[in-house]
């Protein structure tokens, strides 16, 4: 993969491109402390750490209109998509906007966004609650580690076209490794485990402190769940929105005649660990917990997914 040498005046330059052409965000470090991702407007203002909130959001909005009723005729929401760079991503964030990728991909809105937001990725430092499960990454149009700047797209070979003149050495090096802290991945024993444990206590367990509050999926990178609400308003055009999703709300598997699914939190939680760990319809077989730990950060009492997997393996190996 090519790469290219950086050096001082790098950041600038490749920022004053990015804003030239949309809406540039990256992490921030907050007053309070806290890294959340934000409009960029200096490099040097770009925070090593992870944001609290994953980069999800600009691809798939918590809240979007898909269409209104205007003339006895469904219309898309037409407003065109603005040219925007996500920068700063760190591989377990690029990771999942593949995952993303792949989720949508017959979607139209989603896949609008996509086309035009740059991705500019960033070599991370593993955090404590950090579990990274994929020892490969996706390179995201540009990405940088230890002074250099690899070249992933053909939107990135565009970039540095332009950047050419703040650019070092060119060689041909592959991707440095990521700093691989989780454990190997054990599917097959994980699955085996995971089958034998319908009605485990494990799940009551751990379930009985759950407040139902939603926020691990929030924080998710991958989670993808979502609702379609039609909203009719007097004096306003009938609209229909899609709204994130949560499997823990107790509405979640609610259906027609007041059957639900799941009724129970230690049946939410085992549906959650499975669809992280085994992944779900299309995608079943691959996992979509990238080992970020923002769910377990976010959770208020502390209920660990990593935790869990670990407590499945030890308790069925008995």
């Amino acid at each position: 993969m090519k790469s290219f040498g950086v050096g001082n005046g790098f950041g600038e330059a490749l920022l004053a491109i990015l804003q030239s052409r949309g809406r540039v965000f990256g992490p921030i470090r907050g007053a309070d402390g806290i890294c959340r991702l934000g409009p960029l407007t200096r490099w040097t203002s770009l925070c090593a750490d992870p944001p609290y909130l994953p980069p999800k959001k600009y691809l798939f909005p918590p809240r979007e209109r898909l269409w209104s009723l205007m003339a006895d005729e469904y219309r898309r929401n037409g407003r065109p998509e603005e040219a925007m760079a996500l920068v700063g991503l760190a591989p377990c964030d690029l990771r999942a906007i593949d995952y993303l990728d792949r989720v949508f991909a017959d979607d139209p809105h989603y896949q609008e966004r996509r086309r035009r937001t740059l991705l500019v990725g960033i070599a991370c430092v593993p955090r404590e609650e950090c579990a990274c499960r994929v020892g490969d990454y996706p390179p995201g149009d540009l990405f940088l580690a230890d002074d250099r700047l690899w070249c992933g797209s053909m939107q990135g070979e565009d970039l540095v076209a332009q950047l050419r003149p703040v650019l070092g050495d060119e060689q041909d090096r592959p991707l440095p490794p990521r700093e691989f802290v989780g454990r190997p991945q054990e599917n097959g024993r994980l699955l085996a485990a995971f089958a034998r444990s319908a009605g485990a206590p494990l799940w009551a367990r751990i379930a009985q402190g759950c407040l139902s509050c939603g926020a691990c999926s929030a924080v998710c990178p991958t989670c993808t769940c979502y609702d379609i609400v039609d909203e009719v308003l007097p004096g306003k055009a009938p609209e229909r929105f899609r709204t994130w999703d949560n499997c823990f709300f107790s509405s979640f598997a609610l259906v027609a005649g007041g059957h639900n699914f799941h009724r129970e939190r230690a049946e939410r939680l085992r549906f959650r660990f499975e669809h992280k760990f085994f992944g779900f319809g299309p995608l079943r077989g691959e996992t979509s917990c990238v080992g970020c730990g923002r769910c377990a950060r976010a959770c208020p009492v502390g209920i660990s997914l990593e935790e869990i997997r670990q407590t499945l393996l030890r308790e069925s190996s008995r």
